[in-house]
């Protein structure tokens, strides 16, 4: 970086320190001659005196002159092994933060090391301990950072920067709900664009999007170039299913030029939600002409059932010479699951190249289309082979343990469960199909213990949340932890009607009925054919609030369901 403010460092020196610098080439604004000898011809550079030798204030001044020429030569490495001399002589915090912002701009890895170093020293800068935070965030010490800042404002808890940045960590941390209260906190007239957005975020992160709406709009009424602001401003129409407002916005991001591939496939996905296809299309012809974004839109293509536009993008694609076949694996795909046809389906995934690296994915299509085409043997046989010759996928393992499951044969899919696990013993999609498999041939118990392995090392897989919290509920144990788990699967995943059932079974089982009544009613107006035993649990909360129509009707619409406890739900619907 050939800093201007160098001048200005050789001039601060020159008045802090009375010694003549004469023929200084930082005082005179450019590089010395390279060419030219380091010391004088009747002094050898093996007699130059070491740091250590100099006294304390030429330690200083040689400290500056080192740094300074540092900075000057945009020299990485030497600035940072310059710290330790720099700390030695207790160069001012203005010093280190010139350097931290340089090696900050350059993404170095010496950053965070540099700027300890300056905390060290300064640990009451407050610039310092902001700079530090973004440079430990920078390498991924986002705890680290808010740490910092915390102690910080222990000492200095007025410092409205600190109070700023602590809540900006917060909410990159996903801590919302102490980030609004630092931002909400904070009086109108300070709210700038960039506070307000992050108020937004933290009350998004919250589920809170119509509170954080005008927010945004505030946002990027000031600011219209805001491009996060816009982003999320899309986002937040998006989730309230607003698509048009949701449109503008993203075309308004699309102006700038920011990222237009992906703002282009948002506009596409947009369009196919409402039901218009050819300006999905169109936005299409704006994107750039490359097989991964037209791959990209043909899924979406086929997501929303328009098997024709996708087969027409796909065929382009694979007269092109689609030697990844991808394609080809796309185009099977619509083939079977549109049309139903097999073989052109398997015709198209024989294109595939072997040594393609999506060869292993064209071969679990072709084991789960002949599953689904009722050809079970040949998809096992498909799958086994796959196993020996993807070793490191296992996804082939996934696909045998469902294959044998589907076809009833329960102790071989128990055992291959248990095989799969062997190899891979951290995989929890592995893990939460053997214990399925446990819970359904009647291993409760190990069922469970499963479960909460998967806890251990995938603390958000939803499933085994919602497994975990619902068995505790079913059991009357632990129902504080119960609800903490189901609350936290239904964050992860929301709408879910299995588990939006689990969480009113376990609001009701810890005393909370009304809200169980929301949680359950909202569970069967999700869509789908809920399960009977969601009925049931709508009967049971309803009939405890004497609500003795909606019990009828949920205890009817379990047993038209013909469950296995038809019995017991015709008992209760009799005493009603």
């Amino acid at each position: 970086m050939k800093s201007r403010t160098l001048v200005l460092f050789c001039a601060l020196l020159l008045a802090a320190f009375p010694v003549s610098f004469l023929g200084c080439s930082g005082c005179v604004g450019k590089k010395a001659d390279k060419a030219a000898p380091a010391v004088s011809a009747d002094r050898p550079p093996e007699t130059r005196p070491a740091p250590s030798e100099l006294s304390a204030g030429a330690l200083d001044t040689y400290a500056y002159l080192v740094f300074a020429s540092c900075m000057y030569d945009e020299d990485e490495k030497g600035l940072f092994e310059a710290r330790e001399l720099m700390k030695r002589a207790k160069l001012p915090a203005k010093a280190w933060m010139e350097g931290g912002v340089w090696l900050l701009g350059l993404r170095s890895p010496h950053a965070a090391p540099f700027l300890e170093d300056a905390h060290s020293l300064w640990p009451d800068d407050a610039s310092l301990n902001l700079l530090y935070a973004e440079a430990l965030i920078n390498d991924g010490g986002i705890e680290r950072a808010i740490a910092l800042i915390r102690a910080y404002l222990r000492k200095n808890p007025d410092s409205f920067d600190a109070r700023l940045e602590l809540a900006l960590l917060l909410v990159k941390n996903r801590e919302f709900m102490e980030a609004e209260e630092l931002l909400g906190a904070i009086p109108a007239k300070k709210r700038t664009p960039l506070v307000n957005y992050y108020f937004a975020r933290a009350l998004i992160g919250m589920q809170r999007q119509t509170e954080a709406l005008p927010l945004l709009q505030a946002v990027v009424r000031e600011q219209p170039d805001f491009v996060e602001a816009l982003a999320e401003l899309a986002f937040v129409h998006e989730q309230r299913s607003n698509l048009p407002e949701a449109r503008k916005v993203y075309e308004r991001i699309l102006k700038l030029d920011f990222a237009a591939p992906d703002v282009l496939l948002r506009l596409i996905n947009i369009s196919l939600r409402l039901r218009q296809p050819e300006k999905a299309l169109k936005y299409m012809q704006r994107g750039p002409d490359t097989k991964q974004f037209r791959l990209a839109v043909a899924g979406m293509f086929m997501d929303f059932q328009h098997a024709l536009q996708a087969e027409n993008i796909l065929k382009k694609i694979a007269v092109e010479g689609d030697k990844s076949g991808e394609s080809h694996i796309l185009l099977a795909d619509v083939a079977y699951q549109q049309r139903r046809d097999l073989a052109g389906a398997l015709a198209w995934l024989d294109k595939v190249p072997a040594e393609s690296k999506h060869a292993g994915q064209a071969q679990l299509l072709r084991a789960r289309i002949l599953a689904e085409a009722g050809r079970g043997a040949q998809a096992l046989e498909e799958t086994r082979r796959g196993q020996q010759k993807f070793t490191d996928l296992s996804d082939f393992w996934e696909m045998e343990i469902r294959i044998l499951a589907h076809e009833k044969k329960m102790a071989e899919a128990l055992e291959a469960a248990r095989k799969a696990v062997g190899l891979w013993p951290k995989n929890s999609d592995l893990l939460f199909l053997l214990g399925s498999l446990l819970d359904e041939t009647g291993d409760k118990k190990e069922a469970f213990r499963v479960m909460e392995t998967i806890l251990e090392s995938h603390p958000d897989n939803f499933q085994a949340l919602n497994y975990v919290g619902y068995t505790l509920s079913e059991e009357n144990h632990d129902l504080d932890r119960a609800l903490e788990l189901i609350v936290k699967a239904d964050q992860l995943s929301p709408n879910k009607s299995y588990i939006v059932d689990s969480l009113a079974w376990a609001l009701f089982k810890v005393g909370r009925a009304q809200e169980a009544l929301v949680e359950i009613r909202r569970a069967v107006d999700l869509g789908g054919q809920p399960n009977p035993s969601i009925w049931e649990h709508y009967g049971d909360i309803a009939r405890h609030l004497n609500l003795r129509d909606e019990a009828r009707k949920a205890y009817q619409n379990a047993l038209d369901l013909k469950p296995a406890n038809a019995e017991s739900l015709r008992r209760r619907l009799s005493q009603l």
